[in-house]
């Protein structure tokens, strides 16, 4: 679904910036593909879960209804967190900053 949603971010860009591919059309396309598994991820820690089918049946996977001092349900949360945070750091890109910087260092 992130994918189909980033798809108009990825022809806006490309119509903006004139050419088919650069850092920042990949990066959306990125963020559009990890932003659906990130969103069931964080769905799963809420008390309604998601649900998925197994042999014809919706079941039904919640974290939610594990006690709060499970060592391994709080692992996976550190864990799950800490890859985020680490995708979310390395995929933002910092180019404005870096055109702002040399532009006023060039005109003042």
């Amino acid at each position: 679904m992130g994918l189909i949603a980033s798809i108009p971010v990825i022809i806006l860009l490309s119509l903006l910036y004139g050419i088919v591919f650069n850092p920042e059309i990949f990066t959306a396309l990125i963020g559009g593909i990890l932003v659906g598994p990130s969103h069931m991820l964080l769905d799963v820690f809420t008390e309604r879960g998601i649900y998925h089918k197994v042999n014809g049946k919706w079941r039904r996977v919640a974290l939610a209804h594990f006690s709060y001092d499970n060592p391994a349900v709080n692992g996976l949360a550190i864990l799950l967190g800490i890859l985020m945070l680490f995708a979310a750091m390395e995929l933002h890109t910092y180019h404005y900053y870096y055109h702002y910087y040399h532009y006023y260092n060039y005109y003042s």
